[in-house]
């Protein structure tokens, strides 16, 4: 019998995974000092080079603050961080992976891809819309399993945003999967309907051609507004 070989991890990446979690899940709260470099490596029967490592990662993520000469210090999170964070936040157990998560994420979701089907009508170039025809005429079967579907539908997705030619939304875009790809499953669930609907999605891509941007706001508003009521739903 063949198997997969095991990937081999950094002890750096390990101590990093364990501190971003207490961090997130506020064990060690915004401003409190983390352990010395020292007692660190001695927690977690490591050396101290990788403990260094995992402290420079969590700076580089926004977590913690390093100070030369002092002590390690918590940030606070959410005062200060930004959108990249959200590829964080479901590594911080049950207090991060849950449905509110899920929640937030399609709740910003919808609220980005109104607009960004309005720009996309007003902005996109000859090459977008044809690149996003191609998209919607490729022979899709809507009976074609979920996880196909709803690649097919993120990279769609992905085409309008960038057809919007607005960087921040392409950025804040890219937060977005990041968060719901560590609950890929339930967020595949959630998003069904939209990926199965290629009629809807047809739809849409005719408006942008068209340049009517507030038939596509209309129509990312009824297909996104789904996948936020199956959150809800799922939250209750």
């Amino acid at each position: 019998m063949q198997h997969d070989p095991i990937p081999r991890r950094p002890v750096s990446e390990a101590v990093f995974d364990q501190l971003r979690a207490a961090i997130l899940s506020g064990g060690y709260e915004a401003g409190a000092a983390l352990p010395a470099e020292r007692l660190l490596a001695e927690s977690f029967a490591v050396n101290r080079h990788a403990v260094r490592e995992a402290l420079k990662r969590l700076q580089q993520a926004g977590l913690v603050e390093i100070r030369h000469g002092g002590a390690t210090r918590v940030r606070d999170w959410r005062v200060e961080g930004g959108l990249d964070l959200l590829a964080h936040v479901p590594f911080a157990g049950e207090r991060g992976a849950g449905p509110e998560l899920l929640r937030s994420v399609v709740e910003a979701r919808r609220w980005i891809g109104v607009d960004v089907a309005r720009l996309a009508a007003a902005r996109a170039s000859a090459a977008h819309v044809a690149a996003l025809r191609d998209r919607v005429t490729d022979g899709a079967d809507p009976s074609a399993p979920l996880a196909e579907l709803s690649a097919r539908y993120e990279a769609l997705w992905r085409a309008i945003v960038e057809a919007s030619d607005n960087l921040a939304y392409l950025l804040a875009y890219n937060s977005l999967l990041a968060a719901g790809d560590a609950a890929q499953e339930a967020s595949q669930q959630v998003f069904a309907s939209e990926a199965r609907d290629l009629e809807a999605h047809a739809a849409l891509v005719t408006a942008i051609g068209d340049g009517d941007g507030d038939r596509a706001a209309l129509l990312a508003d009824d297909l996104l507004s789904r996948s936020l009521t199956a959150a809800l739903a799922a939250l209750a």
